[in-house]
């Protein structure tokens, strides 16, 4: 599975001025010598007013930012992908490398304009010429699966490894996964167990997955070692990756070990309130059922967490409803 990155994402929403749009669509792309001026509505945030004074002048992040703010509904804005793309376009004309990366990810999706691969192949392409390190590793992507452009494993390849070397952790973990599938390179799983270990310092959650996988299932020769499968699971689910959070709950859910510290219980709740996973939810319900250094004993929180995992199919967490409710008949 291809790593993914995520563009950073900011700030937007404006004041009744006239702003400079440059977004004329003739062919499908922005034309930067064609300008219209737009009235936009009031805000309340003052330094919206100011972003948008500085965009109106030609302030390339200025204007990024703006369509950060709409692209992730920031400053109290709703999302507004049209604005976005408007935006983002405004940066990228203006020769800002992150404008053309959210740009390009906006017509690679379909987000506030139809999607459009080759224009998004070209706008990754002018981010990494711009020296946006996430528009190269992107333009890998493309060349990887072959949208927008001819498909050519050689040329994902070698931006991938570039792009790697210079820190972007799903750079590495789509090298990675090519050594361990032997996909145009040569198979060598102890490169791809190097650079799935790259992968996950640099922060790509699939890059730790990926590797606890491998050491909880003892894939591709590698001997299985359950610490080391926790210790990389731990660190994806740290880095919010959902698959990451749940094999913490089911593959140590045998037995099901009780939370015996902080680090377990933070991993815990977000296993269960932000990806549902049921072991988990019955580990936080025995949690505060008695009494413990962690969290205060609550019998009502205790049975929301049961009942959650009940839900779910968790057979403990039933049983442990049923002897609640037969504790309070007595």
């Amino acid at each position: 599975m291809m790593g993914k990155l995520n563009s950073t994402l900011g700030i937007v929403t404006t004041a009744a001025v006239l702003l400079l749009i440059l977004i004329l669509v003739g062919n499908r792309e922005i034309i930067m010598d064609s300008v219209e001026k737009r009235r936009l509505p009031t805000l309340d945030s003052d330094f919206v007013v100011f972003y948008t004074k500085a965009c109106e002048l030609k302030d390339a992040e200025a204007c990024n930012e703006l369509g950060l703010i709409y692209d992730h509904g920031k400053a109290g804005e709703d999302v507004d992908y049209e604005r976005a793309y408007t935006f983002y376009g405004l940066a990228c004309n203006l020769d800002n490398g992150s404008g053309c990366n959210n740009l390009a990810y906006l017509y690679d999706n379909g987000l506030g304009v139809d999607e459009n691969n080759w224009h998004a192949f070209r706008y990754y392409k002018k981010a990494c010429d711009l020296g946006e390190l996430e528009g190269c590793y992107n333009q890998g992507a493309m060349y990887y699966r072959g949208e927008g452009v001819t498909r050519s494993r050689y040329r994902a390849a070698k931006i991938f490894s570039n792009m790697c070397e210079k820190g972007i952790g799903a750079a590495c973990n789509d090298l990675a996964y090519m050594y361990a599938h032997g996909i145009h390179l040569k198979k060598d799983i102890f490169e791809a167990i190097s650079l799935y270990s790259d992968a996950c310092q640099y922060g790509d959650a699939s890059g730790c997955n990926n590797l606890g996988n491998m050491f909880e299932n003892g894939s591709f020769g590698v001997a299985k070692d359950r610490v080391k499968a926790e210790r990389f699971f731990i660190k994806g689910c740290e880095l919010d990756d959902a698959d990451s959070c749940n094999k913490l709950g089911y593959l140590y859910g045998k037995g099901i070990g009780e939370i015996k510290s902080e680090e377990d219980l933070k991993l815990s709740m977000k296993a269960c309130e932000k990806y549902n996973n049921a072991v988990s939810c019955y580990k936080l319900g025995e949690l505060y059922y008695t009494k413990n250094k962690f969290v205060e004993q609550d019998i009502y929180e205790s049975i929301k967490f049961f009942e959650k995992a009940c839900d779910m199919g968790q057979s403990q967490s039933c049983k442990r409803l049923g002897d609640i409710h037969r504790e309070q008949d007595k």
